[in-house]
């Protein structure tokens, strides 16, 4: 069975890998989930603790769009 990828049509359809590639329901799902453990984690401090993982998610998804954004708009050095 031949491997579609080697098809020399191939390269000219692949484009640009995604900044996240995940659907973007399933990021979402998780940033909310996120705000939400950091809203409860103001009353609760467990919620802080049982959110890390999407807490961490939210801080990296934030970092990344600030320096994609700041980050286009330098030439080559």
């Amino acid at each position: 069975m031949k491997n579609d990828l080697d098809a020399p049509e191939a390269e000219e359809e692949r484009t640009e890998r995604p900044l996240f590639p995940h659907p973007p329901w399933t990021l979402g799902i998780v940033l909310v989930i996120a705000v939400c453990a950091l809203l409860a984690g103001l009353s609760d401090p467990i919620w802080l603790l049982l959110g890390a993982p999407c807490i961490l998610v939210l801080l990296l998804f934030l970092y990344v769009r600030i320096a994609a954004k700041f980050g286009k708009g330098r030439g080559p050095e």
